[in-house]
């Protein structure tokens, strides 16, 4: 089967699809150069981080591994933790790559370019999953930071002991200095983690 993209809910797709089907031959295509380390996402999170993703589906992530007190991980390095973990697990990521055409017969066919390794060649699968198109386009403003901000309700605590705070557009930005600005477009940075993991499951549920 093929699953578009490499975002955090495709990877999470592929790892429930594995686990309940672990002789599956899984492809994960994306027009991008590697999953993880580019851009970031929210990271917080208000449950026990172990409660979210089985342990067995993350390599190690060395400082930013999440402790029983942490609120917030780094989203990036989640994601590449996630994607290292599944190709160990016998997924194939096609990075670089584009779908310019899928034909329909009894299964579906991937006419497949780019510059990755499958570029110029046909993917024959027996089913498509894809992530549905969100139009949220709130604006939000997150920052990394030594200490927590004064009246912020959107912030977590991470492994390596540094704090991260989201904002919505129209609000003022802190007048402090911030070690790392992030952008981020969705509804609400405090259940974005969550929401993402839940799309992934959901994905993952219209196999079989």
């Amino acid at each position: 089967m093929a699953i578009f993209g490499i975002n955090l809910p495709q990877l999470i797709c592929g790892h429930r699809i594995l686990d309940k089907y672990p002789n599956s031959e899984i492809y994960l295509i994306s027009e991008r150069a590697e999953a993880g380390l580019i851009g970031e996402s929210p990271g917080l999170f208000s449950k026990s981080f172990s409660e979210l993703i089985p342990a067995n589906w993350i390599s190690s992530m060395g400082s930013q591994s999440p402790k029983p007190d942490s609120t917030a991980v780094r989203h990036s390095w989640l994601e590449r933790a996630i994607a290292t973990k599944l190709v160990q697990r016998g997924a194939n990521l096609q990075l670089r790559t584009k779908v310019s055409k899928i034909s329909s017969s009894s299964k579906h066919i991937l006419h497949l370019s780019g510059a990755g390794p499958l570029s110029g060649s046909e993917l024959e699968v027996n089913q498509i999953i894809k992530h549905p198109i969100d139009n949220i386009q709130k604006k939000w403003f997150g920052g990394v930071h030594n200490n927590e901000l004064i009246n912020s309700n959107r912030q977590g605590h991470r492994p390596d002991g540094l704090v991260e705070s989201w904002w919505p557009e129209e609000e003022p930005q802190p007048n402090r200095k911030l070690l790392q600005s992030m952008e981020w477009l969705g509804e609400d940075p405090s259940h974005a983690l969550e929401s993402e993991i839940e799309l992934g499951l959901t994905l993952a549920s219209t196999v079989g």
